[in-house]
Order: C-alpha cells, then sequence, then structure tokens
C-alpha cells in the first residue's frame, strides 16, 4: 500500500482573506513535491490475507471432492444392495408360486422313477379322489 504524502515548502504558500480556514493555494506548483512511502507492513497482510484465501479455497475444494466421492460410494452401495434385495425378493416370490409347486414335486418324483411318464396336476387330482 502506498501513503502519499506531499511536502510543501512554506516560502509558496498563498493564502488570502476570502479563503476558509485551513485552505491554502500555491504560487507554483512545480516546487510542491510529492513524495510517495511504502507501508511494508500492510503489503505484508495482505500477501498473507491472499495466501490464505487461495489455501481455504484449496481445502474447500479438496473437502467437497471427498465429499462427492463419499456420496457416489453410497450410492453404489445402495444400489448394490436394492439389487440383492430384489434377487431376494424374486426368489421368494417363485418358492411361493403356485406355478412352480407341482413341477418341483415333478422333478422330485423324476429323480426316483426314470422311467415313468409325467401326469398332470388334473391326473394327480383324479388319483388322490
Amino acid at each position: 500500500m502506498i501513503i502519499g504524502g506531499v511536502i510543501i515548502i512554506r516560502s509558496i504558500c498563498q493564502k488570502t482573506g476570502d479563503m476558509a480556514v485551513g485552505q491554502v493555494s500555491f504560487h507554483n506548483d512545480k516546487k510542491t513535491k510529492v513524495e510517495r512511502q511504502v507501508d511494508h507492513e500492510q503489503e505484508r497482510i495482505e500477501r498473507v490475507k491472499e495466501e490464505n484465501a487461495v489455501r481455504r479455497a484449496a481445502a474447500a475444494a479438496k473437502v467437497r471432492i471427498q465429499s462427492l466421492r463419499y456420496q457416489l460410494l453410497l450410492k453404489r452401495k445402495q444400489k448394490k444392495a436394492d439389487a440383492e434385495l430384489a434377487k431376494a425378493r424374486e426368489a421368494e416370490k417363485a418358492a411361493r408360486s403356485y406355478d412352480t409347486l407341482f413341477s418341483a414335486a415333478d422333478e422330485d418324483e423324476d429323480d426316483e422313477e426314470e422311467g415313468v411318464p409325467k401326469k398332470s396336476v388334473r391326473e394327480m387330482e383324479e388319483d388322490f379322489m
């Protein structure tokens, strides 16, 4: 940060009666010097603020990336669990289905009797009665 200062030689100041208190004018503007001073401490403070802002932005980006990865991992796990649950439900539904009830019984009988032809459900009901 640059702090400006004006060095004025007293001999070039002009003050007239109609001027306000604290107001001055110059006879010759070329004799005035403008001196600039550099405030090193303020520059250091600004540089540290900028570096901290960059560090914070990098840390926030890193946290954001980790959060997205974690959310993706959770979605994958949830999808896998849903697929397993759907597969288990399908297997349970197939086990409870009456369509496969008699065919499973027939397969068991086929294992015992190889040469006997399969009976239909109606034939089995008639044999029962």
